[in-house]
């Protein structure tokens, strides 16, 4: 622990005074950045890596397609050149593997033995070399039966540590191909799946006759684009196209995403490389590369693209990315034949070290450590995040909730509620108990004691009922809502008939409902994503919820109105507002019982809340429908249209919106055209 402390104060200290150091000798290219703690933008932080020049540039590559590290020694698939070039970094020294036998290579892998695979584009095989460059094997396309009629252009290619070989090839949609040793094909790994439907797919697929579908485009998984085996011997794909956030998976043997969750920061990478101790890093075509922990959080992103000058630590375009033991960095730039080099700072070792420890189960040091982060940018969503982990697993509930609500992570702040209401529950059980049972006595007393006693609650009922007499308004705003609750279709009967509820009383339950509403939505537990952030506007759900409300009352009339229907505009607002009471009456309760939940309880918490709007759901239709004196067909029918009718009118006050901002634009690009020509 002591050892820890004293590393992660020196890691500080050099992070701190290098970057001043090399101020003058370094020109910054690329500003580091990260993620915020709110999650929703990048900002600025301490450099990361620092660029360390280039490679190979006398090696004259033409279109090189992968990079690969081994034992101090850089192997390049020089496709243009179709040939393998071997680069020692300690010398300098280059050698040139399969120049008479290989055509396009595009991949590459290299065994401990020295054996290169490479994935031969152009020759549609995959061809094993010797250390001298012999060749050793090809891989043709494979003949088993269950490969069917997939193509064989093997592009990317890497091993595992017992030698099995796997390869991405150009237009199968299987996935990765697995090869044992030998050569022999045992099946593919891996697969993407297809995306969900879009509206407009959905619509093909339920309306559209055969013969149109026949014409149609086939639904495909995106390719997967270059792969990388840990040394751990977990498979990283990269795919293009993608889902968001999975565009880098970590598959196990069963060719499952073992990825402990989505990636929270995402790019259209090209290839990824992976460090000893789990932690990888992805670069995209224009150069950007992003770092991420091992279980997919993003620690900083950095580098760029070289748009008009070649500058150090910039590519032009990038096709491959490699690591070797000290954490040193190998972008390869395909456009101008070189590898880019980047060093890591004490900044990224300071991280790693802190991950490193967390991993190997040294929760104070990378608690240390994280805290150092933390003080140099107490910004950043990976600082909390990490801090948070190693409070959690210190068993520091308290404070590992608050940092995982300052990064608005409720799942993880749930976790650590569990803790806590455990532990809660453990220590106050038997007090619990005790006062359920105290209070079922005395309910159970009081009962009694009514029945055969004294009901002393008949006072008080007598006032309210006396108090109903004397303002009519009580018994419509809070005993009718309740007789309508219990007896639906009796009590809009009776609110049609005016012989109980009232149009002003209606309008009070609109406005309580907005008003609960906004209160629960306010009120609801963090866990359950409740409370009115920066991303829950209030203005903006006041007016998401009142326009279709409103719109929904009017339209459901006007649709009546030239329908048959037999009730009027106040007796349909009166009866719609007295359907809202299940709404009113039961969110509160849900909203405090919100705080007592943790995740686990998510589907007990959709489910209440469900229950509750499928009562006023059907409160609603049932208003509608004895209202209206329609029968259940007629009264969906109704439903429908006034749906319609909502999105129509939003439809058109947009379309109002634009052509009006583009009439007004016009008019003052008008004005200011004759007010330059005449008074110029």
């Amino acid at each position: 622990m002591k050892r820890t402390v004293l590393r992660c104060g020196a890691l500080l200290l050099l992070a701190i005074l290098l970057p001043a150091c090399l101020a003058g000798a370094l020109e910054s290219t690329a500003k580091t950045r990260t993620i915020s703690m709110d999650g929703a933008k990048l900002i600025a932080t301490q450099d990361a890596y620092f660029p360390a020049g280039d490679y190979c540039s006398e090696a004259k590559l033409s279109s090189p397609e992968d990079l690969y590290y081994r034992d101090g020694v850089l192997y390049i698939a020089d496709s243009g050149n179709g040939r393998i070039v071997a680069y020692t970094l300690a010398t300098g020294a280059l050698s040139f593997l399969g120049e008479d036998i290989l055509v396009n290579p595009t991949g590459l892998a290299v065994a401990p033995d020295g054996r290169v695979f490479v994935a031969d584009y152009g020759a549609s095989e995959i061809v094993v070399l010797s250390a001298d460059g012999a060749e050793l094997l090809r891989i043709p396309r494979p003949q088993e039966i269950y490969y069917g009629n997939s193509p064989y252009k093997p592009r990317k290619i890497d091993i595992d540590s017992y030698g099995n070989i796997y390869a991405v090839s150009e237009g199968t949609h299987e996935g990765i191909l697995q090869f044992n040793s030998a050569g022999e094909f045992n099946g593919f790994f891996g697969a993407n799946k297809t995306s969900a439907l879009n509206l407009v797919e959905w619509f093909q697929k339920v309306f559209y006759t055969d013969e149109q579908k026949a014409k149609m485009l086939y639904r495909t998984p995106p390719n997967i684009y270059a792969i990388d085996a840990a040394p751990n011997d977990l498979i990283f794909s990269v795919s293009l196209q993608t889902e968001r956030r999975e565009e880098i998976k970590q598959l196990n043997m069963a060719g499952v995403n073992a990825m402990p969750k989505k990636l929270n920061y995402s790019d259209d990478y090209v290839d990824v490389t992976v460090a000893d101790t789990g932690y990888f890093v992805a670069v995209t075509a224009t150069g950007s590369i992003t770092e991420y922990r091992s279980d997919g959080t993003m620690l900083v992103t950095f580098g760029g693209r070289a748009s008009t000058t070649d500058r150090n630590g910039l590519t032009a375009v990038a096709s491959a990315i490699e690591m070797d033991e000290a954490g040193n960095l190998f972008v390869l730039d395909r456009e101008r034949g070189l590898i880019q080099a980047w060093y890591p700072s004490d900044y990224a070792r300071l991280l790693h070290l802190a991950n490193d420890t967390f991993d190997a189960g040294d929760y104070a040091g990378s608690l240390t450590c994280y805290e150092e982060v933390l003080h140099m940018n107490p910004s950043a969503y990976m600082a909390h995040e990490g801090y948070a982990a190693a409070l959690f697993q210190l068993g520091r509930y308290d404070e590992a909730a608050e940092h995982y609500r300052i990064i608005y992570n409720a799942e993880a702040y749930s976790d650590c509620y569990w803790e806590i209401r455990s532990e809660w529950l453990r220590v106050h059980m038997r007090t619990i108990l005790i006062i359920l049972f105290i209070l079922l006595a005395l309910a159970i007393g009081s009962r009694l004691f009514r029945r055969y006693c004294y009901d002393y609650f008949a006072p008080l009922a007598a006032g309210w009922a006396a108090a109903k007499k004397r303002h009519p308004l009580l018994k419509q705003t809070l005993s009718d809502p309740l007789y309508l609750l219990r007896h639906p279709i009796d009590g809009v009967y009776e609110l049609k008939i005016r012989d109980r509820g009232s149009p002003l009383a209606a309008g009070i339950l609109y406005v309580a409902a907005f008003a609960v509403y906004m209160v629960s939505r306010a009120g609801t537990s963090f866990v359950f994503h409740g409370g009115l952030t920066a991303y829950n506007n209030p203005g903006a759900i006041a007016l998401i919820v009142l326009v279709p409300a409103t719109l929904f009352v009017v339209g459901s009339y006007l649709i009546s109105s030239i329908n048959d229907g037999e009730g009027t505009f106040v007796q349909a607002f009166t009866a719609i507002g007295y359907a809202l009471t299940p709404f009113i009456l039961f969110t509160p309760f849900l909203a405090l019982l919100s705080h007592v939940m943790t995740y686990a309880e998510l589907f007990i918490y959709q489910l209440l809340q469900g229950l509750i709007l499928a009562y006023t759901c059907i409160m609603v239709f049932l208003a509608v429908k004895e209202t209206q004196a329609y029968t259940p067909r007629k009264t969906v029918g109704n439903v429908l249209l006034t749906i319609a009718f909502i999105v129509l009118s939003i439809l058109a006050v947009i379309v109002l919106y634009l052509l009006w901002r583009e009439l007004l634009g016009f008019v003052g690009e008008l004005f200011e055209e004759v007010k330059y020509r005449v008074f110029s």
